[in-house]
């Protein structure tokens, strides 16, 4: 049975790996791992009790593991008594026993053998949270050798340890791609915002010497708030629409061109980051105060590991999943430029057609090219709607398939970004 999925895929994995540098877990040999990813791939498409397969596969013999292992990792190591030829079925068979979150499948091949599995890796969560706070500080959770993240239908992300190389997705190979939250008009719109926050930060500053925060810790604690609903709606398979319009300061009580469903009422309750933004400062104030670091950038931020620290992370995290659940229902969640909650089932009022777009060739947008609407959903094209009529909204349209655009408006244009959905 022919496997769908690129040809180059094992030798453009073995570049990429090579360019990281010498590791302790050498890569299967050709054949062997062709055959693992080939395996991997045709796996996911497969279901158990009508459930998609999500797992992820550990590609090092046992002893190779305890070489490498970080002192951060907690892997627990449990080899089967006798090891399992690899197949597809058996990935079905064992997926259910290896927790996506918590359980990793052991494979290895010795030489030009036949892979097999020799048992399970138990990981426990924290390589995740590491991920879904953003923050990276060098001490990997994960062992530096292969990791298969088997996420959905076709659907499979190839990793060195915690670091992502290549992604497989509808039967296309994918290394990079246009990650407009590194751009610079995207965080210029919402400048006024980090130094709204600033400004509240400054003034406790007045009542005590403390050490300061950089600007640049709001925003990265904004964009992970945005990555990881986008990340939940994608993984959720219903796709859905997220909408951040322009702040105002009487409440917010309409919305340009969208009509919401479920209005939040304009209580404290919706202002639930910027209270946490705010306690994470005071937290690595606090922090820094007792290290005798007068300053705190990106860079301290992702060295600290206090147990505060990592509780209003999880609590980011938890918002970005709310948003998400919002987008399960019709219609589209309204946020302010301040990451307030407006409401969800929002229909875009909005009835001029756009039928011509621009889509971006860079982040900027210093090139485009002209694309008619008529080839994609409704979702797409009232959101082009809205932009257009309304240019200080910005976008997240999430397909169904897992794809998000970024849809926003300048010099009378709308303009697209395919946002890059590498990495988890």
């Amino acid at each position: 049975m022919a496997r769908a999925y690129p040809p180059e895929v094992s030798a453009r994995l073995t570049s990429r790996w090579n360019d990281g540098g010498p590791s302790v877990v050498r890569l299967p040999a050709p054949r062997a791992l062709h055959e693992i990813i080939e395996t991997a791939y045709h796996a996911s498409f497969l279901h158990e009790e009508a459930r998609s397969l999500r797992f992820r596969l550990l590609v090092a013999s046992p002893a190779a593991l305890q070489a490498c292992m970080p002192a951060s990792a907690q892997l627990q190591i449990l080899e089967f008594d006798p090891s399992r030829r690899l197949s597809d079925d058996e990935l079905r068979r064992l997926a259910p026993a290896a927790d996506f979150e918590r359980t990793l499948i052991g494979v290895h091949a010795e030489g030009e053998g036949a892979p097999f599995i020799w048992g399970l890796a138990s990981s426990g969560v924290q390589w995740l949270r590491r991920l879904q706070s953003g923050r990276h500080d060098g001490d990997e959770p994960l062992p530096d050798a292969l990791v298969l993240h088997v996420l959905s239908p076709g659907q499979v992300l190839i990793a060195r340890g915690s670091t992502p190389l290549v992604e497989l997705h509808a039967g296309r190979l994918r290394e990079s791609g246009h990650d407009v939250f590194r751009s610079v008009w995207m965080p210029r719109l919402f400048a006024p915002v980090r130094a709204e926050v600033m400004r509240g930060v400054d003034d406790a500053l007045a009542a005590a010497a403390r050490p300061t925060v950089s600007e640049d810790v709001v925003g990265a604690v904004a964009q992970h708030l945005m990555r990881r609903a986008l990340g939940a709606i994608r993984r959720a398979r219903h796709g859905g629409t997220l909408l951040s319009v322009p702040s105002d300061d009487v409440g917010d009580l309409v919305v340009p061109g969208v009509t919401l469903k479920y209005r939040f009422a304009d209580h404290d309750t919706r202002r639930r980051f910027r209270h946490l933004i705010l306690s994470i400062v005071a937290t690595l104030q606090d922090e820094a105060a007792r290290q005798g670091i007068g300053h705190v950038d990106w860079a301290v931020y992702q060295q600290r590991e206090d147990a505060e620290l990592r509780r209003l992370e999880e609590a980011v995290v938890e918002l970005a999943q709310l948003v998400a659940s919002l987008a399960a229902v019709d219609g589209a969640v309204v946020m302010n430029r301040r990451f307030e909650l407006l409401g969800f089932g929002g229909e875009i009022t909005v009835a001029d057609a756009v039928p011509q777009i621009r889509r971006a060739v860079d982040l900027e947008a210093t090139q485009t090219t002209p694309e008619m609407v008529d080839g994609v959903g409704t979702r797409h094209r009232s959101v082009y709607r809205l932009c257009h009529a309304h240019p200080g909204t910005l976008g997240f349209v999430v397909s169904q398939d897992g794809g998000i655009t970024v849809v926003h408006a300048r010099d009378g244009q709308v303009i697209c970004w395919d946002q890059q959905t590498f990495g988890l």
